[in-house]
């Protein structure tokens, strides 16, 4: 039951307190004029129930219709506005990106390429480093196998006899042209008796070839000999002054005129150069006596000697050899690559 409360001019207000009972129709046509009659005498729903009314979402009217038309498209032209600003800004800032990666590239792929390369060197050097041990050996293996072809042809034996008549037998190598021939160097201590009258003969062997040659100079302190002969005979290179300081601790060789292949090379390691001369553990037998001492890539840095003791004593298993310094202030003149007689 629906009771209404009268808000002005109602005598039933000034007799019952303004409130006056209201009995709900049974038909919902009924109520409704009910209600609206009530209204009109000025009265109010205290309850008003559950009247239901129809909403409307959409406007029915030409002016609400297109209000409605105008407010989507002001919306949505907001929206394109606000979703281009965006992606506007984020292609500016992926161009902005672009922009500066392509100016940097140069740089950045230099440094990238520095980077490798250094990186690749101290891959090398961490290689060499782990090999060495294995390279030494490597290059004495090749020394023997290729020096004698390298070397062999400027390295003749030496036969000749001491002063109570026994046979000695030794190397010599030529160093120099002369007079239409060759000199050569070998060790004093073989051609010793050679420096008095009468001397024993000296003559020179390579294979079947026998040629005789004769003693030009000699160097008593530094166990150096020089001996001439007539034939032409290719001279090996002398090392210079760098070749002699970088070749100590790499690996040298001393060559004799016997072999298989025309010459032998016994591997060693150059361990000191000095006033005095070099230091090396180069196997030196009979037949390598005034042989030249070599480095890998056949260069003289030395005379392969036995008899050569500038501290007066015994070698043992470290020899000492005079090196190209000592042939050339003695017996050799050396002045810009060639190298002649005095």
């Amino acid at each position: 039951m629906t009771a209404l409360v009268r808000t002005f001019r109602s005598p039933f207000a000034r007799r019952k307190g303004g409130v006056a009972p209201f009995v709900a129709p049974q038909r919902r046509v009924r109520r409704s004029l009910a209600v609206r009659r009530w209204r009109r005498r000025g009265f109010v729903p205290v309850s008003p129930g559950r009247p239901k009314v129809a909403h409307r979402i959409l406007p029915r009217t030409v002016i609400g219709i297109s209000f409605t038309l105008l407010a989507f498209a002001v919306g949505t032209a907001f929206s394109g506005a606000a979703f281009y600003a965006y992606y506007d800004n984020r292609l500016a800032q992926n161009e902005q990106a672009v922009s500066r990666f392509v100016e940097t590239f140069d740089d950045q792929f230099t440094d990238a390429t520095a980077s490798l390369d250094e990186l690749r060197l101290d891959s090398i050097a961490d290689i060499r480093a782990e090999l060495a041990p294995l390279g030494e050996l490597v290059t004495e293996a090749q020394g023997v196998r290729t020096l004698p072809g390298i070397v062999g042809g400027s390295v003749w034996t030496l036969e000749t006899r001491d002063s109570d008549g026994v046979a000695v037998v030794g190397s010599a190598f030529a160093v120099a042209p002369h007079s239409g021939g060759t000199a050569l160097v070998t060790s004093y201590d073989l051609v010793e008796a050679s420096t008095v009258t009468p001397s024993p003969p000296i003559e020179l062997s390579k294979g079947e070839q026998r040629i005789t040659a004769s003693l030009w100079a000699w160097d008593v302190q530094n166990d150096l000999a020089i001996v001439t002969v007539g034939e032409v005979i290719p001279p090996l290179d002398l090392a210079d002054d760098d070749a002699q300081v970088n070749s100590v601790g790499l690996p040298v060789f001393a060559v004799s005129g016997v072999g298989g292949r025309g010459a032998t090379a016994s591997p060693g390691l150059l361990i000191d150069q000095a006033v005095t001369g070099l230091q090396h553990t180069a196997a030196v037998g009979a037949l390598f006596e005034g042989g030249p001492l070599v480095t890998g890539d056949g260069l003289v840095v030395g005379l392969a000697s036995t008899a050569y003791r500038p501290y007066g004593v015994e070698h043992g298993q470290v020899l000492a050899a005079p090196g190209v310094t000592a042939l050339c202030a003695r017996v050799l003149t050396c002045a810009e690559g060639i190298v002649t007689l005095d």
